[in-house]
């Protein structure tokens, strides 16, 4: 989090409350919780994702795990994680020029060098200027490797072996949504239709190019700029596209930036599954990210950094375009508001999942886009802010000499192959990329000083030692004293590495130090030697007998550890010990590490884990009262232990998740209930769990949340500004500016157990609906009335609500009831095919603009718009409105909202669009799944054809109808009061097994139908021989002729042929 300024919070503060011991932490303005936890106080950087097994891992063998690569950035002083590191922008440099400056490169701070594609293109067209040229790059003509710009194979090779020599690593963009608009110059197996969309595919006007953004097919399926599109679903394409990745990596590519990675498809996006992503990932990159500019409805933003992130050992992220405009913005009028910076603007996006930064070269070079005005002052103060936050990976664009500013975009002093202008190696900037390296993994602080035209973003670890803290002074206007200011740094004296000053540090204050109008200071002791760490991780809290931790040294001399058990060692990075044999339950265990660095300074760190009782259920609830203002209330909750924003442990990305309805919960004195889930407690250990309660709005908006921005830090009621502390159970009285939040007087029930009806398998036909209604069975019964939770292990398959099911696709899902520690599952099977949708229904929220003053304004395709207003919507249910629109058969609805007396919600301008049986918009979100589902009880079961017989080893199929016609739960389940005379299966076939009778029962809905089957044996049926005939050579008249001495050879027809003894003897 970040504080609005740094006069509004005290800081640093170690507090003890409620029993539970609450670390230092740095508290400010949670306005960034709007965007997932972006904004909190930051601490350790992630460890590497898991990598894939059966990915190739070349470029993490010859950087990360290969002792030359690792010596080389280490006495560089780079970043070890790719997704943390600076990142040159080398746009428009050749592979020559690039591996020219690499000496310069590695003294700048940079971690890793961003190339322009590397692929086959057609151009450029007009030799090597700029204007009207640069972009040929972006536009592939095949997959082979090399081209004009970039240089050959060979120059690529040599540039890659160079960077590594430094200890940097290469980061290629990659072209794999489109091909060059000119179908005349794709090459080879390329230049094949089946391997693009047609232009007719995505349902787009002008020949597949007038892409609707709202719309995700035609995003994902028309023609960018009239570029050939990609069949991204066609399996050939993705191998081919593969085949050039790792090609590249074997190149000495360690990493890929995916141009418009938002124009192709997630796998399950659609109804048919796309192999692309899960083919062209697995390349052997350690690092992916992709280019998924932000703002478009129903836009899956955090699903790809997820894609990206599960291929590469170094992560893999987004676009941050969003906080760029922001950068952009703040330094054009001088505001540097700490509030206003603080998150990274992810959109659910992990911090460290994101790219930042203050230009891109989209945003300077495309025509449509004017960051290119901006003075080179303007983009140093930008970095100073961008470059030393800890999150995201800043990326530097490095612009043409002398363009941009008061001059033009292209001023054509250099030529695309060359390198740009200085900026990218000014002191400013080479510094911050210093300091952000030296302060990788620390926690940071924002905060203004004297003003909102300075602000300081401080990097610190609390452990003492003033060597591993820094502060980034960006100071945009009038000297500045900044002595008597609180600091979260360590006492001790910090040089300016840029411009030589001096900045003292007591007591957590800063006692002497100044700052020069429009420039970025960058205070803090750098070192020639690699930085020394330690750290240990683990859970925080076991329930088992032991556990294992894994003790971390780099660059550390004589490292040792020792436990509060007793145990003690010399260890070295990545060792893992076994902790918890030699305590009893509910005691804390310590490990304490020690080491030196290589200027013989100590190093220390320390660890607590828990060991719990694993027959304890622990149960903390957050009761509430629903604002009157508020449509709905979230509860968003986390664990306050400084991590950094990939690592905050929460219930959900913000809002969080939404409360339980209860009426008179809690002896009257809330109606809202949410549970924290028992996995955040166990994690939490001894870290202080804080609950947020939200609107669904962004929290940076005043009056969307309780606590405030500005409320104040009172231990004793545990309210302030981080959100509110919970270890018991609790409940908010629902005033917004002055509320309280007191230990709850209520009497928590445990809960013993829970029981899903039905249980075991259920099957869902599409065709039928595919819904069903469970409940769940709470003992004992004093916790009946307990709300209950209910999940879907896989939501693209079947959705619940409030226990009712709805299947959406083929596939399998597994449906939780849980409540107070305790769950129940059942296995839902969805089969079938879908019907054709004739109508749709449209929902909306209520509190918009009113129960009774809603109105949908609309179209069906290209038709013609209903009257405005529009139609008036119905009251639905949960606080929503509705309206159903009749003979869609399907097809694309165009629609917007108002109140019918001027207010419209009409999507920012760009309207909504959407098909299918149910449509839900809320907060700029287009959904599918209905808010509510009216159930239909059944009122009978019948069973076609009555009593009937059966052989055995004979089938007979069975059908069950179900009335009335539109009762939610239509499933059928089957059973046999007899096994061993007669089975059937779920779908109603019996099989005759042996003699005897057994009654068949279909069940749907609580109501059954039963029918008599009677097996009885398959005895053979006797055909009896009609006559015997005899033939033979001398036979006639059944007489046979045969002369003294000789044979004669008889043979003998049975009649009939089927005749069931056929068995001939023969006498004389």
């Amino acid at each position: 989090m970040t504080p609005l300024s740094e006069t509004e919070k005290k800081l640093g503060k170690s507090k003890r409350s409620g029993g539970r011991g609450f670390l230092a932490k740095a508290v400010a303005s949670v306005s960034a919780l709007a965007t997932l936890a972006g904004g909190m106080a930051l601490g350790a950087v992630a460890a590497p994702a898991a990598y894939a097994a059966n990915a190739p891992t070349t470029s993490y063998d010859r950087t990360l795990g290969n002792p030359t690569f690792e010596s080389a950035r280490e006495a560089n002083g780079l970043a070890k994680e790719m997704n943390y590191g600076a990142i040159l922008h080398a746009w428009m440099w050749s592979a020559n020029t690039i591996k020219a400056h690499m000496d310069e490169i590695a003294d700048a701070g940079y971690t890793s060098i961003q190339t322009v594609p590397m692929s086959t293109i057609k151009g450029p067209e007009h030799g090597m200027v700029f204007t009207e040229n640069w972009y040929y790059v972006y536009q592939p003509s095949g997959t082979g490797i090399g081209n004009k710009v970039i240089g050959t194979e060979q120059e690529i090779k040599d540039m890659t072996a160079e960077a590594h020599k430094h200890g940097i690593r290469v980061i290629a963009d990659a072209v794999i949504n489109h091909f060059t608009a000119d179908w005349n110059a794709i090459q080879g197996e390329w230049k094949d239709s089946s391997r693009f969309h047609t232009r007719q595919e995505g349902g787009c006007g002008e020949n597949g190019t007038a892409i609707n953004y709202n719309n995700r097919w035609q995003v994902t399926h028309c023609h960018l700029l009239s570029l050939w599109d990609l069949n991204t679903e066609n399996q050939t394409v993705a191998n081919g596209m593969k085949d050039y990745l790792v090609r590249a990596v074997a190149d000495g590519v360690d990493g890929f930036r995916y141009d418009a990675a938002k124009h192709i498809e997630l796998p399950d996006e659609f109804q048919t599954h796309s192999p692309y992503y899960d083919t062209i990932l697995p390349n052997g990159a350690q690092y992916q990210y992709g280019e998924v500019l932000q703002g478009d409805p129903g836009l899956n933003a955090p699903a790809y950094p997820a894609l990206f992130n599960k291929y590469s050992t170094n992560g893999g992220g987004n676009t941050g375009s969003k906080y760029g405009g922001l950068i952009r913005a703040v330094v054009q009028d001088k505001n540097l508001d700490a509030g206003r910076v603080g998150s990274l603007q992810g959109d659910g996006v992990r911090d460290n999942q994101l790219v930042t930064w203050v230009e891109s070269h989209d945003t300077y070079a495309n025509t449509n886009e004017y960051s290119s005005q901006l003075s080179a002052w303007q983009i140093r103060m930008g970095w100073g802010i961008v470059g030393s936050r800890a999150g995201g990976a800043p990326l530097f664009f490095n612009r043409p000499v002398g363009s941009g500013g008061s001059n033009p975009r292209f001023a054509e002093r250099s030529s695309l192959g060359d390198a740009g202008d200085d900026e990218w190696k000014h002191p400013e900037v080479k510094w911050v990329n210093k300091f952000r390296n030296a302060m990788e993994g620390n926690a940071e602080y924002l905060r203004n000083c004297q003003g909102n035209n300075c602000l300081m973003i401080e990097r610190y670890k609390t452990d003492g030692n003033s060597n591993n803290d820094g502060v980034t002074v960006v100071n945009m206007d009038g000297d500045k004293n900044l002595a008597g200011m609180d600091t979260m740094l360590d006492d001790g004296e910090y040089v300016d590495q840029v411009y030589g000053g001096k900045l003292t540090v007591s007591g957590k204050k800063i006692t002497s130090g100044s700052v020069k109008s429009g420039k970025v200071h960058v205070f803090f002791n750098a070192s020639n030697t690699p930085r020394a760490s330690l750290s240990v991780t683990g859970a925080k809290s076991f329930k088992t007998d032991t556990t294992q931790v894994t003790l971390n040294a780099r660059n550390v001399n004589n490292a040792r550890y020792t436990t509060s058990e007793g145990d003690s060692g010399s260890f070295t990075d990545g060792q893992k010990i076994t902790i918890g044999a030699k305590s009893a339950v509910n005691t804390q265990i310590t490990v304490k590490l020690t080491g030196t660095d290589a200027d013989g300074n100590q190093v220390t760190a320390s660890e607590t884990f828990t060991k719990k009782d694993p027959n304890a259920v622990v149960s903390y609830t957050a009761y509430a009262k629903k604002p009157a203002a508020w449509n709905k209330i979230y509860a968003y909750v986390y664990v306050d232990n400084n991590a950094a924003a990939g690592n905050v442990i929460q219930n959900a990305a913000w809002p969080g998740e939404l409360m339980t309805a209860e009426s008179g919960a809690c002896d009257g004195t809330a109606d809202q209930v949410y549970e924290i889930p028992e996995d955040i407690i166990d994690q939490a250990g001894d870290d202080p769990i804080r609950v947020i309660f939200n609107n669904g709005g962004a929290g940076e908006i005043a009056g969307n949340k309780f606590p405030g921005d500005s409320a104040t830090e009172d231990p004793d009621d545990h309210v302030d500004a981080a959100g509110l502390l919970i270890d018991g159970s609790y409940v908010w009285d629902g005033n917004i500016t002055s509320g309280t939040w007191e230990e709850a007087s209520c009497l928590a029930v445990t809960v013993d157990s829970v029981k899903i009806n039905p249980s075991g398998t259920i099957n869902l036909d599409l065709a039928n609906g595919a819904t069903t209604q469970l409940t769940a069975t709470v003992a004992p019964a004093s916790a009946a009335n307990k709300p209950v939770k209910w999940t879907s292990s896989n939501e693209k398959v079947a959705v619940v609500k409030n226990g009712v099911v709805q299947g959406l696709a083929k596939g399998t899902a597994t449906i939780t009831a849980s409540v107070g520690g305790k769950s129940d599952s059942v296995t839902v099977n969805v089969t079938g095919e879908a019907p054709v949708v004739h109508d749709t229904t449209i929902y909306y929220p209520a509190s918009n603009f009113g129960a009774n003053s809603t109105y949908l304004h609309y179209r069906i395709g290209t038709g013609t718009w209903t009257t405005a207003p529009g139609v008036k919507m119905e009251a639905a249910c949960d606080g929503y409105v509705k309206y159903t629109i009749e003979g869609t058969e399907g097809g694309q609805i165009e629609f917007v909202f108002n109140n019918g007396a001027g207010n419209w919600d009409n999507n920012g301008k760009k309207n909504y669009t959407a098909s299918g049986a149910n449509v839900i918009v809320e907060n700029g979100t287009v959904g599918s799944v209905a808010p509510c589902v009216t159930v239909v009880p059944v009122s009978s079961v019948a069973i076609s054809g009555g009593n009937f017989e059966l052989k055995e080893g004979a089938t007979k199929q069975l059908s069950a109808t179900v009335s009335p016609s539109n009762a939610t739960n239509r499933s059928v389940s089957w059973k046999s009061s007899n096994t061993s005379v007669a089975t059937v299966d779920a779908s109603g076939k019996v099989t005759a097994v042996a003699a005897g009778s057994a009654t068949i029962t279909a069940t749907a809905g609580g109501k059954s139908a039963s029918v008599k089957v009677t097996v009885s044996k398959d005895e053979p049926v006797v055909v009896p021989v009609q006559s015997v005939a005899v033939s033979g050579t001398g036979v006639s008249g059944g007489r046979a002729t045969i002369n003294v001495g000789a044979g004669l050879n008889l043979a003998a027809t049975v009649s009939p042929s089927n005749a069931t003894d056929r068995t001939v003897t023969w006498s004389t």
